[in-house]
This record gives structure tokens, sequence and C-alpha cells, in this order.
């Protein structure tokens, strides 16, 4: 029997699974079908961390991780008995899932990049205008084989960590080790030393999360004062222009606090309760959560700042309103007609 936390936990997960795949589709279609011309090569970063979230909710849904503090250490726990695999293969795929995240983590700071290439007319630019611009994609890729390795390799199940949680999972969650597949990074060895692949793992981890929330900081100012002297010095650039530039700017911004809030922080937080031995309680299952939410809302800040997309939604629904508006017309004028036919007979 699933506990109330972890119902609610796997409600969410399912519910922003399907919501994120739908969004998502459709932001995708969006970007082919109504970018503007100015977009350039930028829509392919679009599309790209669009493909990445579907695939995120995807392995989200085959997982349904549960988030889950122990006192020593978090645990991401799979039960068997909702997994479409034996243990082994969702280990894997637990790994995977833990890749993803670090993926996206990545993701962002490559997007603020390109952002100031664009600005400055940097020479670095042409990279992304020929078959460099995989050099640039396979970087979340690297960092989530890592991210996922680690999770793997250094923090699955051990016999001192089996032994450790054994009880607590029995009491606290009713669940047993044979029933389960859990990832956790414990920093102690059976004597009480050091493990140092796990603490080293999760010291590359940070550093994996840092490096990126640098780079989007470090870039996002930069980015901010160079769009500010592109749109108002600039006397050759168009109205049109300067608006869209200006638009995506405040998108990306938006679509990047997003996973800072909901990605970064709380497992950041997760991550040092490991080396100061804190005891979070129900906060490690809101990650959980939180991370499934993400991919779910991530796509709209774009869907309704870039105007294009946003007129683009505003008139397939006036079009959807206008059918049934229509249609329920039609069916009253029929109804009417049926009604005098009747009484003249």
């Amino acid at each position: 029997m699933f506990s109330i936390t972890e119902t609610i936990q796997v409600a969410v997960q399912k519910s922003c699974a399907s919501i994120a795949l739908f969004l998502n589709v459709c932001l995708i279609y969006l970007i082919i079908n109504k970018s503007p011309k100015e977009l350039g090569p930028y829509k392919y970063l679009m599309i790209y961390i669009s493909i990445l979230e579907v695939i995120y909710a995807a392995m989200d849904f085959l997982v349904l991780p549960i988030f889950h503090h122990t006192g020593f250490t978090f645990l991401i726990i799979t039960r068997l008995e909702s997994a479409f695999f034996d243990p082994q293969i969702q280990l894997i795929l637990s790994g995977a899932y833990c890749g993803l995240y670090g993926s996206c983590m990545a993701l962002f700071g490559i997007h603020f990049i390109y952002r100031y290439l664009v600005i400055k007319g940097n020479k670095m630019l042409k990279t992304f205008r020929s078959w460099k611009i995989l050099c640039w994609f396979s970087i979340p890729i690297i960092y989530g084989v890592i991210w996922g390795s680690i999770a793997v390799l250094f923090c699955g199940p051990r016999d001192v960590t089996n032994r450790l949680i054994e009880t607590y999972l029995l009491e606290s969650l009713d669940l047993k080790l044979n029933n389960i597949v859990y990832i956790g990074p414990y920093l102690f060895t059976e004597s009480g030393e050091m493990y140092w692949p796990a603490a080293i793992g999760l010291l590359v981890d940070m550093v994996i999360i840092n490096s990126s929330f640098f780079t989007v900081i470090y870039f996002g100012v930069l980015l901010f004062k160079e769009i500010r002297k592109y749109t108002v010095d600039n006397q050759l650039l168009s109205d049109k222009n300067k608006s869209l530039q200006t638009q995506l700017y405040y998108s990306l911004v938006t679509q990047t606090l997003i996973p800072v809030v909901l990605l970064q922080l709380p497992v950041s937080i997760l991550h040092t309760t490991v080396f100061c031995s804190l005891d979070l309680g129900e906060f490690s299952s809101l990650v959980s959560m939180t991370i499934a939410v993400y991919p779910a809302i991530d796509p709209l800040p774009t869907m309704f700042i870039v105007t294009s997309y946003r007129r683009a939604i505003i008139d397939l629904f006036q079009g959807v309103w206008k059918f049934l508006t229509c249609k329920s017309k039609s069916s009253r004028a029929k109804a009417a007609a049926m009604s005098v036919e009747t009484t003249r007979n």
C-alpha cells in the first residue's frame, strides 16, 4: 500500500508527465511553424530542450521515483511492483532519470551563451550555424552521462547502506529491500571510513550544478547589458527585431528561473544534507514533485511571451470558439425548424 505522501507524489508525477508531453509537443509545433525568421538557429536549441523535456517526463513516468530522507542520506526509491522492468534495468532507468536531470542543468547555460553571442555578433556564433552545433548539443549529454553514471556506480545499493535503511524502511514506509530499487549516496564504509567514490561523486554533481548556475548568472548579466545597448543604441535595427530580442531574453530568464527554483535549489539542498547529516523530513518528498512539475510548466513562458507563438495560440482558441458557437447556433436552428415542422403537421 502507498502512504498518503507517496500517493500524492505518484499522482503529481503522472499528471505532470501527461501535461509536459502535451505542452512540449505543442511548443515544438509552434517553433517549427510559427517562428519569426529573425529567430535563426536559436529555434533548434528551443526544439532540443523541448525534446529533452519530453524524454524527461516519460522517464519520470517510468521510474516514478519516491524521494525520502533517512537522516544519514536521501534515497531515490522505485517500487518494483510499480516498475515495468527487472531490478537491474530499473536501476539503470533510475540512473538515466538522474542523468536527464544533469542534462537539464547544462541546457540553460548554452541558451544564455547563444543569446550573448548573437547580441555581440561574436565569431563563435558560426558554430551554431553548421554541423558544429552538435558539439554544443553534446554538452548536456556529457553532463547527463556523468551524473547518471555517478548515481548508478557510486550511489547505488551497497551492503552497508542496505543494513542501515532496512529497519528504517520497514518502520517508516512499510517497505522491504527486495521490493525496491534505490539510489542513496551514503558516505561511509562498514568500518566507518569515508567512502570516497560517493563523496567525490556528490562533489562532482555539485560542481555540475554550480557550473551551470554560474554560466547562467554570468552570461545573463552580460546579456542584459548588451540587449540594452543593442535595442537602444542601434538605430538601424527594426522595431520588430528589437522587440523579438527583448521577448526572447525575458522568455529565457523566466524559463531559467523555473528550473533554478524547481530543480537546482531543492537538489542542492539534498546534496548538502548528506555532508551535514541533516534530516529534512517531509521536505524530501517535495523534491520529487517539484522535479515532476518542471517539464510541465517550463514551455509556458516561451509560448506566451514570444508574440508570434502567443498570437497563434489565441487564433487557435478563437477558431475553436467560433466553431463551437457556429455549431451551437446551427443545432438551435435545426431544432427550431424541426419544431415548426412538427407544429405544421
